[in-house]
């Protein structure tokens, strides 16, 4: 391993899988890693894998795993600091407004704080730009069929392409208290 590399741990998501191992990042890290355009796969070292109805059960271990990006919906890290540095994240912008976001794909439920430089849009953060994974603080995973499988993270790096719902929540609102 180069001196400017470090290993992360993750914890990533796919439709059926929870893999757990850590990935090699350089100075951009996990957020530079993920939306490296260069490459369509990410490397996982020390990987366990199991199923998403039974994130707990060890399925395979193995030194390396390669997982398609198109694939991931969220990777989840223990520190902000893992995701990337903050001019990175926030898209070379001064300013920067900490929005409460629910998102949700076909498989999971996500909600955390979303840092955007201006006005909160859902359709310019899910449509327009290159970066195909959106950063997410202190925030929950949840399996939208199996309700055991719940994740509190710090930071997350979820996949905006699978994306289907994306919904600003005002702060004195929580996720599940409204009607709809």
């Amino acid at each position: 391993m180069s001196p400017t590399l470090r290993l992360i741990a993750v914890d990533v998501y796919t439709a059926g899988y929870r893999i757990v191992g850590k990935a090699e990042t350089g100075s951009s890290g996990l957020i530079g890693l993920f939306n490296d355009d260069t490459t369509s796969f990410v490397t996982l070292q020390n990987a366990s894998i199991a199923h998403i109805q039974t994130p707990t059960k060890l399925l395979a271990r193995h030194p390396a795993v390669q997982l398609t990006k198109r694939g991931i919906h969220a990777v989840c890290v223990a520190s902000h600091n893992a995701l990337g540095p903050i001019t990175l994240l926030r898209g070379g912008f001064r300013k920067v407004f900490s929005y409460r976001v629910f998102a949700a794909s076909q498989v999971y439920e996500f909600s955390g704080y979303f840092k955007w430089s201006g006005k909160f849009d859902p359709k310019a953060i899910l449509a327009k730009g290159k970066s195909d994974f959106l950063a997410f603080y202190d925030g929950e995973v949840r399996a939208i069929l199996f309700p055991s499988l719940r994740v509190e993270a710090a930071g997350m790096l979820i996949n905006r392409r699978k994306i289907d719902v994306l919904a600003h929540i005002p702060e004195k609102d929580k996720v599940g208290e409204k009607n709809l």
